[in-house]
C-alpha cells in the first residue's frame, strides 16, 4: 500500500468550510494517510524534518484553496524552502523522483468565472502550469487534479443553502479523492 502524505496548505483550516470538510470526510473514507497541516507548522519550520516527511511518502497530495490564482502564501513559502536544490531537483536532488503528485483544491469563484471573457479570463487549468512544472522539475508523476469550484462561503453573510451546497460538493470531492488515492 502506498504511503500517502496530504499537505494541507490552508492558512486557517479551522475557519475553512470547504477544505476542512474535504479533509474530515477523507479521514472517514480512507485510505490511510498522514495529514500535515501547514497552519499548525507555521512560517518557521524545520526544513530537514519537512523533507523527511516527503521522502517517506509515495504519494504527495497538496490540499489547498486557490488564492490569487495559485496556492496560499504559506504553502508557497513551504515549497520554496523544502523543495530545495540538492533535495528535490538539481545536482543530487532526486528525493521526490517517481513520487505521485496529486493536487486537490477548491476555489471561491464558480465554474462560470473560469472561462475566456469571464472574471478570471482563463479556464482553471491555465492556472496549474506552475504545479505541472514543479512535478516535471522534481521528477514526480503529475496526476490529474481534483478540484471543486464555487466554494465561497462567508458565515453570517452567505445564505444557509450555500453552506449546504459547499458541504455536499466538498464531500463528493473527498469521495473522488479517496477513490483516486486508493488506486495508488
Amino acid at each position: 500500500m502506498a504511503k500517502i502524505l496530504v499537505v494541507s496548505g490552508h492558512p486557517h483550516l479551522d475557519k475553512s468550510l470547504a477544505n476542512r470538510t474535504i479533509l474530515e470526510t477523507l479521514k472517514g473514507l480512507g485510505p490511510d494517510f498522514t495529514l500535515h497541516r501547514l497552519d499548525e507548522t507555521g512560517w518557521d519550520f524545520d526544513v530537514k524534518k519537512e523533507q523527511e516527511l516527503l521522502k517517506d511518502a509515495d504519494v504527495i497530495v497538496f490540499q489547498f484553496p486557490i488564492q490569487w490564482y495559485s496556492y496560499p502564501a504559506l504553502m508557497k513559502h513551504w515549497v520554496e524552502d523544502v523543495f530545495a536544490h540538492g533535495f528535490a531537483y538539481g545536482t543530487g536532488g532526486t528525493a521526490l523522483k517517481g513520487k505521485k503528485f496529486q493536487l486537490s483544491f477548491t476555489t471561491g469563484s464558480p465554474a462560470s468565472a473560469y472561462r475566456v471573457g469571464g472574471p478570471n479570463n482563463h479556464p482553471i487549468e491555465d492556472f496549474l502550469y506552475n504545479f505541472q512544472q514543479i512535478a516535471a522539475l522534481c521528477g514526480m508523476e503529475y496526476e490529474e487534479p481534483i478540484y471543486t469550484l464555487g466554494c465561497a462561503y462567508i458565515p453570517g453573510v452567505s445564505p444557509d443553502f450555500v453552506k449546504d451546497r459547499v458541504i455536499k460538493d466538498c464531500k463528493a470531492h473527498a469521495e473522488k479523492l479517496s477513490e483516486r488515492l486508493k488506486g495508488f
